[in-house]
């Protein structure tokens, strides 16, 4: 898809994100996910939506894991290498019904 665009240059960092966010999404939600890849501002955007309204602490804050964790290093990973990245958390009348969407920013789009 990228590589149509002429943005063949984001695929590795944007398959890298793509993958964290979903494992991270499939692993901590019993509910649907999804994934959409954009154009936003000039940038491309790799965004994970689930049900679950909960942000996982590696995402808001550079939470260290241990060296040998099994758990808490992808997220690390994701803020190391985006560019930007943020959280909404959708609400639904002020209870948090609606879950979340977490998203990463890859690079300029040239």
């Amino acid at each position: 898809m990228l590589g149509a665009h002429d943005l063949a240059h984001h695929i590795p960092l944007a398959e890298l994100m793509a993958t964290e966010l979903l494992t991270n999404a499939h692993q901590h939600t019993r509910d649907e996910y999804a994934m959409r890849v954009v154009e936003v501002g000039g940038r491309l955007r790799v965004a994970v939506w689930d049900r679950d309204w909960r942000v996982p602490a590696g995402f808001k804050r550079d939470v260290p894991a241990a060296v040998d964790a099994e758990c808490g290093r992808g997220l690390q990973l994701v803020r190391a290498c985006a560019e930007d990245l943020g959280v909404s958390v959708l609400r639904d009348l002020g209870v948090s019904v609606g879950g979340k969407l977490l998203w990463v920013d890859c690079g300029p789009v040239e």
